[in-house]
């Protein structure tokens, strides 16, 4: 029986127990919601079948395991010995594995014992060697191999920071996992990290921040298995953000130095110790900025995101001071991981940019003046991490409706669905899917309707159905009923096209442009920057708050298009420019055919929320761009612009 770390935890408190107790009692012992409690049950309950226990829930009484003692022996036994669930021989863990190999041993393997481990060709290892030198040239270290060790050409962060890049690349792009990363590190190692992370959480009074965990105990791990080869840090002086807030974390420091001394029999320096304190200040562990000043620099930037984000919302954020302490919280150690390339990736991701696509869309817009005040280019997780606390904030103020989608079982259908109810509905209706076998385990107590492509038994929650490739009328109807949920909500999201007001009043046939043959970003950018500086749209300062803005981080996105926008002071003239190109070009990480010129002045800053929206929507994946941009001509874009992308048509 294989359990993830987290459900292992809720096995373990289940099996504690011998009286019903509520979910709510698990979801603050495990400190994640509701949902996850019951997604983990379910779970849980496919797992322990045939093994003599099951769970059993009653309404109003809560949840308990029942089983014969035995049984229960059996399965904590099973559980305590299966920790780990991976692939070893995985493709991915593989080059983990070697890159370890390297970094962590004093005699590496070499490639024909590597093949013999991993049951694989010496041709093979070798094509993974090389992918390791691309992998870490392409960060900006050096690598090259010697007849027995491969070599990275760079300062000891920096090795120890594309190893732990390495870590992250194939967490998020593969099956890899926590367990799996910790298997490469020797147990002691990871038993320290492990106990001194649990005891910095009971020392604060708090969990840590549960995002940045995992990413902590790598670092640490990867820091101490250096040390133990007598690799230890050099040049500290370049990861130093605020002096004072790293010095309040020295004595965790010495304390995490003591405790690898007596378990390793390693001395760490004292450059060694201000880096540690730098990792645990990077991933949040000091977590208040103390602001008594009101005109300290971090708290002035964060309130103008705040009023700017207001302003986009046509929502009142700016008495919220939880906002404040919340991104604050967050800003400090962000920049301070920016500026030293910490990476941390956000597992919700995709899902914020799918469920949330206009707030996450506002929140990169209003990001400007942080970049520019700090000099930092903010990464999609860091992004998505600001996003998730406007939401909230926002959501403290607007009720939030929660949609479920139930199809009987195909992901095609489903998101199908999904997509054409997203298209009709407000950025506060949060929409989900789930299957109709897992819908009488779920929790419906925030849910507002259910939508179905199959009957369902009676449920507390409205139901409305719809056929799998629901028509216009069908939609038209969801879309009304969940707009009279709430008649006094606000919504700040377009309309999908349904109303293109905003877009084509922007919208200007000069200002469109097909099949260009441009090759460089920079000569887009100057063009369309003295057009609008010869017309008199904008002042002399545009073209400079342009390149700088690029330069502060690509506006290119994935999925083939570019947004590129300066700062409203420098905007005599709100005007908007769509430019198609004959062929992608670079433009940043990204390769784009389409280029979105926005040019918002100050005074039609409150339609910006729906214009920005729009735009957003309508490229929201590389399909809908290739749509836009075989437009024959001006006129047949003009039209293809108010009517909206591929995915947008019934």
């Amino acid at each position: 029986m294989l359990l993830s770390k987290r459900e292992q935890g809720l096995l373990q408190l289940l099996l504690e127990e011998t009286e019903y107790l509520p979910a709510v009692h698990f979801q603050k012992k495990l400190y994640v919601s509701s949902k996850t409690i019951y997604t983990d049950l379910t779970h849980l309950e496919e797992k322990l079948e045939g093994t003599g226990l099951h769970i059993s829930r009653l309404p109003r009484k809560g949840i308990k395991i029942e089983g014969e003692s035995n049984a229960r022996k059996k399965v904590t036994s099973l559980f305590v010995e299966n920790t780990i669930s991976f692939d070893e021989y995985s493709p991915e863990y593989r080059k983990v594995f070697i890159f370890a190999n390297y970094l962590f041993s004093d005699k590496p393997m070499t490639y024909q014992g590597l093949a013999d481990y991993f049951f694989v060709s010496h041709q093979s290892i070798k094509k993974d060697v090389d992918e390791i030198i691309r992998f870490c040239q392409d960060h900006e270290v050096n690598a090259y191999l010697t007849h027995s060790h491969l070599i990275l050409d760079s300062d000891e962060c920096s090795r120890q920071r594309v190893f732990k890049s390495l870590l992250d690349h194939y967490i998020d792009n593969s099956n890899l996992d926590a367990p799996a990363i910790q298997s490469i590190f020797q147990e002691k190692t990871v038993a320290l990290v492990s106990l001194f992370v649990s005891d910095l959480a009971i020392l604060l009074g708090r969990p840590l921040n549960s995002y940045f965990v995992d990413s902590l105990l790598f670092s640490l791990e990867i820091f101490l298995s250096r040390a133990q080869l007598g690799y230890h840090i050099v040049q500290q002086s370049k990861l130093v953000f605020d002096e004072m807030n790293r010095m309040k974390l020295y004595m965790q420091g010495i304390s995490f130095a003591e405790k690898a001394a007596v378990e390793l029999l390693i001395q760490l320096t004292d450059e060694d110790v201000q880096y540690i304190c730098s990792l645990l200040l990077a991933h949040g562990v000091e977590p208040y900025l103390k602001v008594t000043n009101n005109k300290d620099k971090m708290l002035l930037v964060t309130n103008k995101l705040i009023r700017k984000m207001s302003e986009l919302l046509d929502a009142d954020l700016t008495d919220n001071e939880l906002l404040v302490q919340a991104l604050i919280a967050h800003i400090v150690p962000m920049i301070h991981r920016l500026r030293n390339n910490i990476l941390v990736i956000n597992p919700l991701r995709d899902s914020i940019k799918k469920q949330y696509s206009t707030m996450f869309t506002l929140t990169k817009f209003v990001i400007g003046d942080l970049e520019r005040e700090y000099a930092v280019s903010l990464t999609e997780d860091e992004v998505t991490f600001l996003t998730i606390h406007f939401q909230l904030a926002f959501e403290r103020i607007r009720v939030t409706k929660h949609i479920l989608i139930v199809c009987h079982s195909g992901l095609a259908t489903s998101e199908l669905i999904f997509n054409r109810v997203k298209q009709n509905v407000t950025a506060d209706v949060i929409l989900e899917i789930t299957s109709s076998d897992k819908l009488h385990k779920a929790s419906l107590t925030n849910v507002d309707l259910i939508i179905s492509t199959i009957p369902l038994a009676t449920l507390p929650v409205e139901v409305m159905y719809v056929s799998a490739l629901p028509t216009p009328e069908e939609i038209g109807k969801i879309s009304a009923y969940i707009s009279n949920l709430s008649q006094h909500e606000k919504s700040f999201h377009s309309k999908q096209y349904q109303n293109s007001t905003v877009l084509s009043k922007y919208l200007d046939e000069d200002f469109l442009y097909v099949k260009q043959a441009f090759e460089t970003k920079e000569s887009i950018l100057n063009y369309l920057a003295d057009d609008y500086f010869e017309r008199g749209f904008v002042t002399s300062d545009f073209k400079k708050t342009l390149f700088e803005r690029e330069e502060l981080g690509s506006t290119g996105l994935k999925t083939g298009v570019a947004i590129p926008h300066a700062e409203p002071q420098t905007v005599i003239r709100t005007k908007v420019t769509f430019m198609a190109l004959e062929s992608p070009i670079k433009w940043g990480m990204s390769r784009v055919q389409l280029v979105v010129l926005l040019a918002i002045a100050e005074e039609d800053m409150t339609e910006a929320k729906e214009l920005i929206a729009s735009i957003y929507d309508l490229f929201n994946s590389p399909e809908e761009i290739k749509w836009v941009v075989e437009s024959k001509n001006k006129e047949e874009l003009y039209e293809r612009l108010l009517r909206g992308g591929t995915g947008h048509v019934f």
